[in-house]
C-alpha cells in the first residue's frame, strides 16, 4: 500500500491511489503526492515549496500561482536538491532559488503576534520574532504591510507575543492561514487582555508585551521591522517551544 499526502493540508491517505477528494480540505487527487520515504515513491519527482505559506507542489516546474497564498513561481524553491560536494564552482553557481533554499534551513520559532485597535483584536502567526538586547529588553518583529495586525500595531504602537508550545499546532493554522479582515480570529479563543490591551493566548507557554520604538522601526520593503521594548512578560509553562521545523514535520 502507498501513503499519499495532501500537499495543501497534510492529510495522509493509504491506498493504491489517492482519494477522489481530500476529506479535510476538499482538494482533488492532483494535489496528492506519494509520501517521501514510502516504498512506492518513484524517484526523480521534484518537490517545490512556497517560501511564503509552506505549500508543497510536485511537478517538473513550480506552479504558476500558489493555490494557498497566490504568489508566483519565483517564490518557490526546489526541495531535496543535493550536491555532491561544496566547491568553488558550486559557490559561484548560485541564484535566487538557491538563496531561498539556504534561507529555508534557518531555524525559526512560531509565535502569535497580536495587537488591538479601539475595541478590536487581531493576531497572526509569525516566525520572525527575536530578541535584540537584554538590558533594556528589546525584541523585533517583522510584519507584512498587507496584514491587519500590521495596521493595528502601527495604530497603537503596542503588541503582544504569545509563545507557542509543541501541543499548539492548531493555533498555527488558525492564526496563520486566514485573514483577520474576513473573520474574527479571537472568536471562541480563550485569551486574556494584557496590560497594554492586546490579547494573550491563555494556553501559551510564555508571553511578552511590547511597546514599539518609532525611531528604530524600519521599512524593509514588503514588511515593516518593528523594534520594541519589552514592558512585561512571563513564562507560563516550562515546556519546549514550537519551531517551524517541528510544525512542518507534525502538522496534520
Amino acid at each position: 500500500m502507498k501513503i499519499w499526502r495532501c500537499m495543501v493540508c497534510g492529510y495522509e491517505h493509504t491506498g493504491d491511489n489517492p482519494p477522489e477528494s481530500c476529506p479535510v480540505c476538499g482538494v482533488g487527487p492532483e494535489e496528492f503526492s506519494i509520501k517521501s520515504g514510502d516504498s512506492g515513491n518513484a524517484g526523480g519527482v521534484k518537490r517545490w515549496k512556497c517560501t511564503v505559506c509552506d505549500y508543497i507542489h510536485t511537478g517538473e516546474h513550480p506552479p504558476e500561482r500558489c493555490p494557498l497564498c497566490g504568489v508566483g513561481p519565483e517564490l518557490f524553491v526546489l526541495l531535496e536538491e543535493k550536491i555532491a560536494a561544496l566547491d568553488a564552482q558550486v559557490i559561484a553557481d548560485t541564484d535566487m532559488g538557491t538563496i531561498r533554499a539556504a534561507l529555508n534551513m534557518i531555524s525559526y520559532g512560531l509565535y502569535v503576534v497580536a495587537a488591538a485597535k479601539d475595541d478590536k483584536h487581531n493576531g497572526m502567526c509569525a516566525n520572525t520574532v527575536f530578541q535584540l538586547t537584554d538590558d533594556p529588553p528589546q525584541i523585533a518583529v517583522c510584519i507584512n504591510k498587507n496584514n491587519l495586525t500590521h495596521e493595528y500595531i502601527k495604530y497603537s504602537g503596542t503588541f503582544t507575543v504569545s509563545i507557542l508550545g509543541r501541543e499548539q499546532l492548531a493555533a498555527v493554522k488558525h492564526f496563520g492561514y486566514r485573514s483577520g479582515r474576513g473573520t474574527d480570529k479571537f472568536a471562541g479563543i480563550d485569551f486574556l487582555p494584557a496590560l497594554n490591551g492586546c490579547p494573550v493566548l491563555r494556553n501559551c507557554i510564555a508571553y511578552l508585551e511590547a511597546t514599539v520604538i518609532p525611531a528604530k522601526t524600519t521599512d524593509v520593503g514588503t514588511h515593516t521591522l518593528f523594534v520594541a521594548v519589552v514592558t512585561s512578560g512571563r513564562m507560563v509553562l516550562n515546556e519546549e517551544g514550537l519551531t517551524y521545523a517541528y510544525y512542518r514535520q507534525n502538522r496534520t
